[in-house]
């Protein structure tokens, strides 16, 4: 199978794109998961679609 990492945060405006992509890769094969900040918005929009979500440590 196939893998891809997504990444993005801060805003809404970094992960609906990502959000608008994820449909279609995983009608190609793709698993996929992401990676975002610990708290940011990303967090709540991603685990809300079922995919792995990994958060890590970011500046501001």
């Amino acid at each position: 199978m196939k893998h891809i990492v997504l990444t993005g945060g801060g805003t809404a405006g970094h992960v609906t794109p990502n959000i608008a992509l994820i449909p279609r890769l995983q009608e190609l094969g793709y698993k996929i998961s992401y990676i975002g900040s610990y708290e940011g918005i990303e967090k709540k929009l991603i685990e809300e679609l079922g995919i792995p979500y990994y958060g890590i440590s970011s500046g501001n």
